[in-house]
């Protein structure tokens, strides 16, 4: 599976609140795949991590779970936790969350990541402005996703 869309969490020290949809890979079909294998270059760090999350029975029968719930502008009916979101901390830190149109962020489990070894002559691109001031006033906040 190849995302193209990143995005950062809106809350530094988390990835609670209003990082519910900010990017991510849509898969539109009947049956979600047994496992999902991400890998991704922590800029703030400069390291690269990688890692194989198990969709488990567990997880998929809490997102077939019916709840009759409503809600936004027009009352819609939107019953199902029927996303997962993975939040990616520089640290190597998945964390792996339900949601859906009515639901906020549900943390379901955290995982581990290893490290990646990338080529030698692997550039990482430089943070903006605004986030390397961020980074060098607070260092790199890991360990509390």
């Amino acid at each position: 599976m190849i995302g193209k869309a990143t995005m950062e969490s809106e809350q530094p020290l988390s990835w609670n609140e209003l990082g519910r949809f900010h990017s991510g890979y849509f898969i539109e079909s009947k049956e979600l795949p047994r496992s999902l294998y991400i890998r991704w270059h922590s800029l703030a760090n400069k390291k690269s991590y990688h890692k194989t999350v198990v969709v488990s029975d567990d997880l998929r029968n809490k997102m077939r779970e019916y709840h009759d719930i409503r809600c936004g502008y027009y009352d819609l009916l939107l019953p199902y936790k029927n996303n997962i979101l993975l939040g990616l901390a520089p640290d190597g830190m998945i964390s792996v969350f339900l949601n859906g149109g009515c639901f906020d962020n549900e943390l379901q489990f955290k995982v581990q990541a290893v490290e990646y070894k990338v080529v030698d002559d692997f550039v990482y691109p430089e943070l903006s402005e605004e986030a390397q001031a961020y980074v060098d006033e607070h260092g790199v906040p890991v360990g509390i996703w």
